[in-house]
């Protein structure tokens, strides 16, 4: 895995791949909430679709787009007993080679 630098540097190299320009938006929008090494992410499906003017079944479909395409860690936890799963976000580099 290319080590992350940091946010900044990760911004250009995501507005020069080849993603859809929605999944772009939705990675820029979350890059917003994470800290200057890309970690630390909690922001909501809803939180997303507000700053993007996605609707939010478009939101999670380019969130999976960006984690398949390797743009982006998830981690589901558990909201303590709820139903729901909260995920946590990670920004991160694509393997060389991988989809971009």
């Amino acid at each position: 895995m290319r080590e992350f630098q940091n946010v900044e540097e990760w911004h250009r190299e995501v507005s020069q791949s080849d993603l859809d320009a929605s999944t772009r938006l939705v990675l820029f929008a979350l890059s917003l909430f994470a800290n200057r090494m890309g970690e630390g992410v909690w922001a909501s499906v809803g939180t997303l679709a507000d700053r993007t003017g996605l609707s939010k079944p478009s939101v999670i479909k380019h969130l999976k787009l960006a984690e398949v395409s390797d743009w982006i860690v998830v981690k589901r936890h558990d909201a303590n007993g709820a139903k729901l799963m909260r995920n946590q976000y990670s920004l991160k580099f694509p393997e060389v080679g991988g989809v971009t």
